[in-house]
């Protein structure tokens, strides 16, 4: 034994030295938090608390998000100060109690708990789980993102259509069952591959003072920018499919599914052309893809040009999200700082805050100027947004010094 011991680490210490296993455990933990959210959702008008109602459902729907704004600064900085494991470790903790309480609960306030482990334990996830691939992978930063991101898509992709055919199948508690497996295969992964890390924390600008940096704020708009621009096609696309094509269910999601495909098929290629042209110039590009094909997506009138028009919007969702996610760690790094915690919170706040920015567009201009009006009107916004990625082409630099 003890002869065992000299002659090196043992097998869960290599394992989790492994130059993979970190980006596995991070994949499957944001795959996991998609896969609940997207799952739990079509679920809730039938829990056990009677939260049927739409206005009871919109307090369970903003309580997660109100969660992931008001705890993803505190997580933020504990990833620093902590390390990135155990912010992990703890949003292990929370996710588990949070699926029973969703599945279990008959009374409204054990809910809305639920509801908020769910979002505090996706704002720990995210920020803790990019924090650690920035610190992890600083030379592939843009690949390792985009793999990571493509494993949340499947995620919110097979979420919805596997809780509505379990429930077919067998009632209300059959997805909750399953879905406890993912969440305990979920931690087991995270307490098995992450490895050890040290606390990244000390001398360095706080939160405000780290958004009010240039290099820093453009790239959180670019996020913000581009899930907002993804996020207004999940509610208003399968409602214009059903209504101008006829498109049931199962074709949407087909749909949905091919586009998160070609999405992960992207990420080498975004790579690649990041490594070429820069962050910058390589959003710009997203930018525009996704302005051509989301105006082009409320005109057309044919399904398989939609399907691929979607696949389009996918390609530039890529090129916009995954190396402006990655710049964020880059301009830190510049600046002589490891808080990658930090940072990662303000793109876990920019990303939720362009996701309810889609919501409330989807929802308050519907009735106005239908689908292809929303569409347009995103399209029209990220045109209008180009002319400040272009300015950071030229010259990122801090607006403030950091020190």
């Amino acid at each position: 034994m003890a002869d065992a011991k000299i002659a090196g680490p043992g097998a869960l210490q290599r394992l989790q030295g492994s130059r993979w296993a970190a980006i596995v455990a991070v994949s499957v933990a944001v795959f996991v938090d998609y896969l609940l959210y997207g799952a739990i959702v079509p679920l809730t008008p039938y829990t056990p608390a009677g939260a049927g109602s739409a206005s009871t459902l919109s307090v369970l729907y903003g309580t997660y998000s109100v969660a992931v704004l008001v705890t993803t600064p505190a997580f933020g900085v504990l990833a620093d100060r902590l390390g990135y494991r155990a912010v992990m470790w703890l949003a292990a903790g929370l996710s588990v109690p949070a699926v029973l309480l969703l599945w279990s609960s008959e009374a409204f306030a054990l809910e809305l708990l639920g509801r908020f482990f769910q979002g505090a334990a996706s704002a720990a996830t995210w920020t803790a789980g990019f924090a650690l691939i920035a610190a992890r992978y600083p030379t592939e930063r843009v690949r390792m993102i985009g793999f990571a991101l493509m494993a949340s898509t499947g995620g919110s992709v097979l979420g919805p259509v596997m809780s509505g055919a379990l429930y077919e199948i067998g009632g209300y508690s059959l997805p909750f069952v399953v879905l406890c497996g993912f969440a305990v295969i979920d931690a087991a992964l995270r307490f098995t591959l992450l490895p050890k890390d040290q606390p990244h924390g000390g001398p360095g600008p706080g939160l405000v003072r780290l958004f009010a940096d240039r290099s820093v704020a453009i790239p959180a708009l670019a996020v913000a920018i581009a899930a907002g621009a993804w996020g207004i096609l999940e509610p208003v696309l399968p409602r214009h499919l059903e209504a101008k094509l006829g498109s049931g269910a199962a074709e949407v999601g087909l749909l949905f599914t091919l586009s998160a495909i070609v999405y992960g098929c992207a990420a080498p290629l975004v790579s690649l052309v990041t490594e070429r042209f820069g962050m910058a110039r390589t959003g710009v590009a997203g930018m525009l893809i996704m302005a051509v094909a989301i105006a082009a997506v409320g005109l057309s009138g044919n399904l398989i040009v939609v399907s691929v028009l979607l696949c389009a919007v996918s390609v530039g969702f890529a090129f916009l999200l995954n190396p402006t996610s990655a710049e964020l760690g880059d301009a830190v790094e510049r600046r002589g700082f490891s808080c990658y915690g930090a940072v990662y919170a303000i793109y876990n706040i920019a990303y939720a805050v362009g996701m309810m920015g889609a919501s409330t567009l989807a929802a308050s201009a519907s009735g106005y100027v239908g689908v292809a009006g929303i569409l347009l009107c995103v399209s029209v916004i990220l045109v209008a947004c180009v002319p400040l990625m272009l300015g950071a082409a030229r010259r990122l630099q801090p607006a403030i010094p950091m020190s």
